[in-house]
């Protein structure tokens, strides 16, 4: 609900009140110009995927989840590449790019020569931190909101900081500076709270002290940690936000990609749990973020389920299944062993138990699949769909070669290419005579 207050400090900005949250205007400005050179890809960095989604997916997901509308993406080189993934599922993005790569503080000046429309408040976020949670930037805009502060930095209390800028403040608690751990003296380099690289400033300070950061020689950057220094030094006011340090963790090689994978997809079995599915093995699944399961399903070990799936209640999946996206699976289903399934759509009760691969395919209530069925969707061309009904038993080792429709309650026996569809209440055998030639081996071996 829209609120205003004249006259006072407020009016700089609009509220939003719901239920838990008071959220101020606020413009993301997601910093994704990298190249990323230590991931040795051709992909840019922030396209590289965690946990089956791409950190730019995960960081923008984030900020719209906090309630982030407006949001700008600075891309450098790989700004087609970059526009070519997000718009089609972000279409509200504005993109500014930044050549050359001239440090952080340098892209928040393109973003401000650019004249795009921003709001009063700028979250400043980098596009390869794909833990952060959406509570937490909720949680920062909130505060700096309501302590009407100039500035608000994430940081984390790590035991070991070397590596990292460290938060320093002055007597009133305000952060004062950031420092880099080459520049640290002994008493800076002993602080354990380290800049986390997530901000929010307001806008007309951002732009005022934007300017003033000077090339750092050594690099030849302009570093936006100096902003801090800038802008304690005429008593603007900057709190630290401290949150646990795997949300911050940036991405910069493929083993910090690894780790963060493990830890993301942690927290996607953790709370998967949580809502009431069996997670046999943390260690052998592997669950993607968009992934939805019922109540009381259990997920077996060596269980690969990605992309947009739902899998239904009191269902089976596994062990070694792998679950393909924008599959549907109804309730009290059984997916089992080296059983793949791909974009299809599985209803309630049925058996899918052995070594199967079901690819764009609709299967029926109560149908029976049995071991080594196929349903050959390519043709060479285009993708066909099999469609089974309801009931139907399928002995094993079929092949259905699409596009074939198959009846309720219909029997296909074992062994069979099927390359028409079956009427309901049918049986379909699609096999040649067996043929046995006694004494064969004895004849060739005379020759």
């Amino acid at each position: 609900m829209l609120r205003s207050a004249k006259n006072t400090q407020e009016n700089k900005y609009r509220f939003y009140r719901s239920k838990n949250t008071i959220m101020t205007d606020i413009t993301a400005v997601i910093l994704a110009a990298g190249k990323g050179t230590r991931m040795e890809s051709d992909q840019p960095k922030v396209l590289h995927e965690v946990a089956g989604k791409a950190m730019i997916r995960h960081v923008l997901d984030t900020c719209k989840a906090a309630g982030i509308k407006d949001i700008v993406l600075v891309a450098g080189d790989n700004h087609r590449r970059l526009k070519d993934f997000t718009s089609p599922v972000y279409n509200h993005i504005k993109y500014v790019i930044q050549k050359p790569q001239l440090g952080t503080a340098h892209a928040i000046l393109k973003v401000f020569q650019s004249k795009k429309p921003l709001k009063s408040g700028i979250l400043i976020i980098n596009g390869d931190v794909p833990s952060v949670e959406p509570g937490t930037l909720r949680n920062l805009i909130n505060r700096f909101t309501k302590k009407r502060l100039n500035g608000i930095i994430c940081s984390a209390k790590i035991k070991n900081p070397f590596g990292y800028g460290r938060i320093i403040k002055n007597t009133q608690g305000y952060i004062s500076r950031i420092v880099e751990e080459k520049d640290a003296g002994p008493s800076e380099k002993a602080i354990k709270e380290i800049n986390g690289g997530i901000y929010v400033f307001k806008k007309q300070d951002l732009k005022d002290y934007i300017v003033k950061i000077r090339k750092n020689e050594a690099k030849q950057e302009y570093y936006l940690t100096d902003i801090a220094g800038l802008m304690s030094a005429d008593n603007k006011k900057i709190e630290s936000f401290n949150i646990i340090p795997e949300e911050i963790q940036g991405i910069n090689d493929r083993i910090q990609l690894m780790e963060i994978s493990k830890v993301k997809r942690r927290k996607i079995l953790e709370k998967l749990a949580r809502s009431g599915v069996t997670i046999e093995d943390f260690d052998t699944a592997f669950i993607d973020e968009n992934v939805k399961i019922g109540k009381d399903t259990v997920i077996r070990p060596f269980t690969v389920i990605k992309g947009r799936t739902i899998i239904g209640k009191k269902c089976s999946i596994g062990p070694f299944s792998h679950i393909r996206p924008e599959t549907v699976i109804g309730d009290s289903t059984n997916i089992g062993n080296y059983v793949e399934v791909k974009k299809s759509k599985i209803g309630n009760h049925v058996h899918v138990a052995h070594l199967s691969y079901i690819g764009d395919t609709e299967i029926g209530d109560g149908t029976n699949i049995g071991a080594g069925t196929i349903t050959a969707n390519y043709d060479g061309v285009k993708k066909n769909k099999t469609k089974i009904g309801k009931n139907v038993s399928v002995g094993s080792d079929v092949v259905f070669r699409a596009p074939v429709t198959i009846g309720d309650n219909a029997v296909i026996g074992a062994g069979s290419i099927i390359t028409d569809s079956v009427p309901a209440g049918s049986l379909a055998i699609a096999r040649a005579r067996q043929v046995t030639k006694k004494d064969w081996m004895k004849r060739r071996n005379k020759k």
